[in-house]
């Protein structure tokens, strides 16, 4: 596979190509893409848009802005085309952003994503070394593509761009966390949930969710309502608890929470 280049973005040229890559990576129709003229001019104000490039064809690209708080961005969309996933963009697009920021004084970056998608959680918690511990019930409403079907609940991903355990987890991706011998909060049969506990307390705790969740989406609505319901409950209560989402293991999908 050719080298993957990351860089800034400049132009309405690119910034157009960012919008079909919207389209491409998540099926989106028109109301929700997010158009050039905000790129660039969110830009403008401070906002960071990069592409990730293979032999000179945009693949993937990160859109982050600022927020009230000049040392905390908002980083709203990072997407891979499906047949570069696999090539190092993303992470790379992730290096790019923390190198940006940090150079800019931004110390924290946070972005929401869907619970039940495994790929995105291992992505975010394992690989970057993100944590969550903030549920966001149906947080943009009804969506399109690829996420509609179901509630838009999301998990609000926070990443400390100075720890230790970010700075290792990017240039260093550990191995599968051990998690044999662990509580498990919910039981799982086939694809379904069919209980949960919402009494154990542990230092650690694993949540179970499905191996495709996108297929569940597609198929079969009445199954992707409960387990968004089901991840809803579980996770919301033990958020309430003082547990976050700090890693996770796959073969099956399972969060690692853990309580301070």
């Amino acid at each position: 596979m050719a080298e993957v280049r990351v860089r800034e973005l400049r132009g309405s040229e690119e910034m157009e190509a960012v919008v079909e890559l919207q389209r491409q990576v998540w099926g989106r129709a028109e109301s929700d893409l997010v158009p050039k003229g905000l790129l660039i001019a969110a830009q403008d104000e401070g906002g960071l848009v990069a592409g990730a490039f293979v032999e000179g064809r945009m693949v993937g690209f990160v859109f982050g802005f600022p927020t009230r708080d000049p040392t905390l961005q908002h980083s709203h969309m990072l997407g891979v085309l499906e047949a570069y996933r696999g090539t190092g963009a993303a992470l790379f697009l992730k290096r790019f952003q923390r190198d940006w920021c940090l150079a800019r004084g931004i110390r924290k970056v946070v972005w929401t994503f869907d619970p039940l998608r495994g790929v995105n959680a291992n992505f975010n918690l394992r690989k970057l070394g993100a944590t969550a511990e903030t549920y966001l019930p149906d947080h943009y409403g009804p969506m399109t593509g690829i996420n509609a079907g179901a509630p838009s609940d999301r998990l609000l991903a926070e990443w400390e761009l100075l720890s230790e355990r970010v700075y290792t987890r990017i240039y260093d991706p550990p191995p599968e966390p051990r998690v044999d011998g662990l509580p498990q909060v919910n039981r799982v049969e086939g694809e379904v949930p069919v209980e949960a506990d919402l009494d154990l307390e542990a230092p650690r705790l694993l949540f179970q969710i499905p191996e495709d969740w996108g297929r569940i989406l597609r198929e079969d609505p009445t199954l992707a309502l409960r387990w968004r319901e089901h991840s809803r409950l579980v996770l919301g209560h033990y958020f309430a608890q003082g547990y976050r989402a700090l890693d996770f293991a796959r073969g099956p999908n399972r969060y690692v929470l853990a309580k301070d």
